[in-house]
């Protein structure tokens, strides 16, 4: 699987900071992302849940970044600690 930028979720959070994504975000605004930066192959719907998922989950892998909130619907926000000019 090839790596998108500074990996997925990383963009994400760029992006997020960057005003790029607007909050609460879903799999939908993440596609638009993907289009946006022309990533080619890009992700499938299944590595893009997972990512998503992975990095709100507390019972995830300890090494494994938390990103994100999941408020539930598919829908997730930025965690606090990851807000900021420094990440974008």
């Amino acid at each position: 699987m090839p790596k998108y930028g500074r990996g997925l979720n990383r963009e994400l959070v760029g992006a997020v900071n960057a005003g790029e994504i607007k909050e609460p975000f879903s799999t939908k605004d993440v596609r638009k992302l993907i289009a946006l930066r022309k990533w080619d192959p890009s992700p499938t719907e299944a590595y893009i849940i997972v990512a998503l998922s992975n990095a709100s989950s507390e019972e995830h892998s300890p090494t494994y970044k938390k990103y994100f909130i999941a408020l539930g619907d598919g829908r997730y926000r930025l965690r606090d600690t990851y807000r900021g000019s420094e990440w974008l």
